[in-house]
């Protein structure tokens, strides 16, 4: 009996010591947030814009939360509104804090551009609302801005941003605050369409100063310059994955529905320019729009907006009212005041597509658009350290991601042999 016992006990011991090791092997998997699906969203036509970010599952209430970090994220928003313009899908994520920090968070939200055009809308087509809110569920905004890009057409990104309170009993208290996201709109609401989601942390008391100007500069736009490579540039196709350059000028060719997005580092001191000239342009081309958003997606006044495409030739131009500072966000005025943040600038030129009489099989002048953009950074760059925490590079973060995984994968196997390599030796002296 006493030898029956011995050799069983190896077994048990065994057996509870590799249920623990693929234990602390598969363990960190649950600390990767389950992920939206995406499979019932609409494809995507090539040139559109394409949502892109971390996946992430946002909650359906405040109390199921999703917990994120500074950074870019993609979820997945299953309905828009009724045709009363009621509902549509809301979620929930939670962004912890130190007292005396706050939140520039944005939503980005895009739909499919219609391949044959538009009917006339009056109404909301594609919208993205947002804002903060603490646990009780109460509002903790000190500044915010919706409908950024083409929400009456729902042609292109739309993108909402918020700048929260400060966290502490004074303004925002808690331990945490909350960003609630609806979609809004009537394009596509059955089905499920992406939404981008940004968050981005402002230390406490950030140091302020002075504005750079106390009037706007008026600007007609950059110099003419010519490009360095005559074929269209691949341009990205998200404001978290833009395509970067430095100034001077690109060629872009657009179609109806596509969009070209673009960065360029502009720091303090400095200010940035721009200017399109059209060079191939078929009749009644329809609308494109301009619009430069800083790091946090705010809205960065250039004197840009949507225009009608004019004939080869046309020209357009502009650029930020000031030179970016610190203290610009004191301004008396809107547009210096929202030329603040240093770091990478996003310049997204969209094409709109057509819009068309509800009888019309295929709009005219759909061929592509080729245009010259030239961007210019104005002004001697001064020194600045990071401003605000706008989180890791998502793909440095999902490398590290696999490297965790990889590194206790590896671990909890050598775990095994050895303890196997142990039992063995045990069983041989029994």
């Amino acid at each position: 009996m006493l030898e029956h016992s011995r050799a069983r006990r190896p077994r048990r011991s065994l057996g509870a010591a590799l249920i623990g090791c693929l234990l602390l092997t598969f363990a960190p998997l649950s600390v990767i947030p389950a992920a939206a699906d995406p499979a019932e969203e609409p494809s995507i036509p090539e040139g559109a814009y394409a949502a892109t970010g971390t996946e992430v599952a946002g909650g359906s209430s405040i109390a199921q939360a999703t917990t994120i970090e500074p950074g870019q994220y993609r979820d997945s928003f299953e309905t828009g509104p009724d045709a009363e313009g009621e509902g549509g899908t809301v979620k929930y994520y939670k962004v912890e804090l130190d007292p005396g920090e706050r939140i520039h968070a944005a939503a980005t939200i895009a739909a499919p551009a219609p391949a044959e055009g538009i009917e006339d809308s009056y109404g909301t087509r594609l919208d993205a609302d947002l804002t903060v809110v603490t646990a009780s569920g109460d509002s903790c905004i000190a500044d915010s801005e919706q409908g950024i890009g083409d929400p009456s057409t729902g042609a292109g990104p739309v993108t909402a941003t918020v700048l929260s309170g400060a966290l502490g009993p004074e303004e925002c208290p808690g331990s945490a605050l909350f960003l609630r996201v609806q979609r809004r709109g009537e394009v596509f609401a059955e089905q499920p369409l992406p939404m981008e989601v940004q968050v981005a942390v402002q230390p406490a008391g950030l140091a302020a100063g002075q504005p750079s100007v106390t009037e706007p500069q008026d600007d007609d736009g950059a110099s003419p310059i010519a490009p360095a490579d005559a074929e269209p540039l691949t341009p990205g196709r998200s404001l978290a994955d833009p395509k970067e350059v430095g100034p001077g000028s690109v060629v872009l060719e657009l179609n109806p529905g596509q969009s070209a997005v673009l960065s360029i580092p502009v720091e303090l001191g400095q200010r940035l320019r721009w200017r399109t000239e059209i060079t191939a342009a078929p009749p009644d081309a329809g609308q494109m729009s301009l619009r430069v958003h800083n790091s946090a997606r705010e809205l960065v006044p250039v004197g840009g907006g949507s225009w009608q495409i004019g004939a080869v030739g046309d020209i357009a131009g502009g650029g930020m009212p000031a030179p970016l500072a610190l203290g610009n966000r004191g301004a008396d005025d809107s547009g210096i005041a929202s030329t603040w943040l240093p770091g990478q600038q996003r310049v997204i030129i969209t094409r709109l597509p057509r819009t068309v009489d509800a009888e019309s099989e295929k709009p005219e002048g759909s061929e592509p658009v080729r245009l010259i953009l030239t961007l210019e950074v104005e002004g001697q760059a001064q020194d600045s350290e990071d401003v605000l925490d706008l989180g890791r590079d998502d793909s440095t973060l999902d490398w590290q991601r696999v490297a965790m995984l990889a590194g206790a994968g590896a671990l909890g196997l050598l775990g095994i042999v050895l303890l196997t390599g142990g039992v063995l030796v045990l069983r041989r002296r029994g």
